[in-house]
């Protein structure tokens, strides 16, 4: 290092703390060892990581690396050090450190460049240093969080995925909640915050079916963790995203009858019953009243529902021998049943809705287009059944087989942390999780083509799901293997 420094270049490195310079620089507390007049640190110009080979003298602020090789073994004084490894000039290093040290972006770009070499340990002070400085920004946070979640550190991980969601949220950019929360879903599935702040998500989306979905699984967490008072809450805000949900006004009513209020879980379950009908969905209208006349074998209104739902089963079952008289007795003994508990023929719902515009409650308002026909809501629920193979990202659509899963070894800690989750669930509930997880990769793979975030951030999380994958097959049994 052979340069001529001028008197106010010698006097602005004599008056720099080196301590201080190098905290700005991004290094960590833990990586310094202070004795005497002197700081020892593993050398960043030849990437020392065994010894701490680099060695600064505050007395006079100059620094010499103990490896013979290392272009810093010539020594020189801080400006020149900052200089070489933040690769660039003097002069620019001494307007640098007067502008209080690196920005936040060259502490990123710094970082990256240790990712892709694979040392991560190195690239976390750099990251946390970036973070610090520009606390608002969530592209930076997410890189910390993937970061943290590569060494193992799932709650500093999800901390800052939450951080950076809140600062979207701010800004409006619901969108990018969304790919975030997909990213904290993968690495926590069964989180009841993440799940509920995802559906207020989806609720301002217009993605009323989504919402209700996660609302769904939420309701469930609360009722087996005898949660009853949040359970109703929850239904609540179900029914007022899709008050025509049949499911809903059933959980409702059944979260009633734990609670002693036979009267409300009544009014629920007639209501749910109606509901299942319209949807022709005889055989849950009559468990529905089945359940509530145990409770109030007495009440007239679902003793009548239940004596015309038997009566539209029986015909029903008979349409399999005769297909003509009996399928128009059925049909029209269906519309009268319909007319009667007071819910509308799907059929005139459909009509209704292809000639004139309204938006429905489960579908995406368009101001472009006329309402297309309601679809029934038999369904308003995705993902009740398990599809497809883990080979890849399953379901078969292009964009998921774009990203071919990694393998990992069975002991690997997080296979064994979604071992650990997943054993807790029945076999409907984890073929709903997967369902649900599936979506949610789908949302942040979305977020890789769109450029939200890095290969790294992407490969993190491909890694995690492909823990979950794995940790689904062990759990569900030898009949779903990987392609």
């Amino acid at each position: 290092m052979n340069y001529f420094f001028s008197r106010e270049e010698e006097e602005f490195n004599s008056r720099l703390d080196a301590w201080d310079l190098l905290l700005k620089m991004g290094f960590h507390e833990n990586a310094l060892y202070r004795e005497g007049n002197t700081i020892r640190l593993f050398c960043p110009l030849h990437k020392d990581q065994i010894r701490r080979s680099l060695v600064i003298y505050t007395e006079n602020n100059t620094f010499k690396c103990q490896f013979t090789n290392c272009e810093g073994h010539k020594g020189g004084n801080l400006l020149e050090f900052y200089a070489a490894y933040m690769g660039c000039d003097i002069s620019e290093a001494m307007s640098r450190i007067q502008n209080e040290g690196a920005s936040p972006s060259e502490f990123v770009e710094r970082a990256e460049r240790l990712i892709v070499e694979g040392r991560y340990t190195d690239a976390l002070p750099l990251l946390q240093k970036a973070v610090r400085l520009d606390p608002t920004n969530p592209t930076t946070r997410c890189r910390l969080a993937a970061l943290y979640l590569e060494l193992g550190d799932k709650e500093n991980g999800y901390r800052e995925y939450l951080a950076a969601a809140e600062q979207l949220g701010l800004r409006g950019d619901y969108d990018g909640m969304v790919q975030i929360y997909g990213s904290l879903m993968v690495i926590r599935p069964d989180d009841i915050k993440v799940r509920t702040e995802l559906a207020y998500l989806y609720s301002r989306l217009n993605r009323e079916q989504d919402a209700v979905e996660q609302l769904k699984w939420v309701v469930d967490r609360h009722i087996r963790k005898s949660r009853l008072r949040e359970a109703v809450e929850v239904t609540k805000r179900i029914l007022d995203l899709a008050p025509a949900y049949p499911d809903a006004h059933r959980i409702l009513g059944e979260v009633f009858l734990r609670q002693g209020k036979t009267l409300e879980a009544i009014e629920e379950l007639t209501t749910a019953a109606r509901h299942y009908i319209r949807e022709n969905n005889l055989r849950r209208a009559k468990m529905t009243i089945d359940l509530g006349l145990r409770h109030l074998p007495g009440d007239q209104t679902l003793k009548d529902l239940r004596e015309r739902v038997a009566k539209a089963l029986e015909l029903q079952a008979q349409l399999g021998e005769l297909k003509d008289e009996r399928e128009l007795e059925y049909e029209q003994w269906l519309r009268d049943l319909k007319r009667a508990v007071g819910v509308e023929d799907l059929e005139a719902q459909t009509l209704q809705a292809a000639q004139q515009p309204s938006p429905s409650v489960l579908t995406e308002p368009s101001s472009e287009k006329v309402a297309q026909p309601e679809e029934p809501l038999a369904s308003p629920l995705r993902g009740t059944i398990l599809q497809g193979t883990f080979g890849h990202v399953t379901g078969g659509t292009k964009q998921q087989d774009e990203a071919a899963l990694p393998k990992l070894e069975l002991g690997d800690p997080r296979v064994d942390y979604f071992r650990k989750t997943l054993s807790q669930y029945s076999r409907e509930e984890l073929e709903t999780l997967q369902s649900h997880l599936v979506s949610m990769f789908d949302e942040v793979q979305r977020g890789v083509r769109e450029g939200f975030c890095s290969d790294f951030e992407a490969r993190v999380i491909r890694e995690f799901y492909a823990a979950f994958c794995t940790a689904f097959e062990l759990v569900t049994g030898p009949t779903r293997r990987r392609a």
